[in-house]
C-alpha cells in the first residue's frame, strides 16, 4: 500500500506540471512580466531666480496615476545635486494634500527647495483605493 506522503507528492507534481503546461496558465505568466502599475513622476522643472542678490528656487512637476484605483495623499521625495559634481545639495519632499488623482489621471506638484541643480526623484508614496499605502522607488534623474 502506498504511503500517504507518496500520494501527496504525486498529486502535487501532477497539478504543478499540468498548471505549467495548460494554455490557461500562459496569460497569467505573461501578466507577471508586465511593468507594475504605479504612481510616477513624469516631468520635472527646476526654476531659479535671483532677486536682489538672493536665489529663489521653484520645483514643479507632473505626477501620473497608472493604477486602476484613485491615489490620495501622494508624497514625492526628491534630491538635488550640484550640476557639476555628484555632491548632494538638498533632499526633501512635497505632498499633494487633499488631492485625489483618478485612475490614469495626472496632477501637478510644487516645492520650494533651498538649492538649484540636477533633480532626482527618489520615491513616490500614495494611499491606494483599498486604503493601503503603496510606494514606487522611482530613482530617476530628470535633465533640465
Amino acid at each position: 500500500m502506498p504511503s500517504l506522503r507518496t500520494i501527496w507528492l504525486c498529486g502535487l507534481l501532477l497539478t504543478t506540471s499540468v498548471g505549467f503546461l495548460s494554455l490557461e496558465g500562459m496569460p497569467a505568466i505573461a501578466r507577471r512580466r508586465e511593468a507594475p502599475k504605479v504612481v510616477r513622476v513624469t516631468a520635472v522643472q527646476l526654476q531659479s531666480e535671483n532677486i536682489a542678490g538672493v536665489w529663489y528656487h521653484r520645483l514643479t512637476g507632473r505626477v501620473r496615476n497608472e493604477t486602476a484605483t484613485p491615489a490620495r495623499n501622494v508624497q514625492i521625495y526628491y534630491e538635488i545635486y550640484d550640476p557639476m559634481s555628484k555632491r548632494l545639495l538638498e533632499a526633501g519632499s512635497t505632498q499633494l494634500r487633499n488631492r485625489v488623482i483618478n485612475s490614469e489621471g495626472e496632477a501637478e506638484f510644487l516645492a520650494t527647495p533651498n538649492a538649484g541643480g540636477r533633480v532626482k526623484i527618489t520615491l513616490v508614496e500614495w494611499l491606494s483605493g483599498d486604503r493601503e499605502y503603496r510606494s514606487f522607488q522611482q530613482m530617476q534623474e530628470f535633465s533640465q
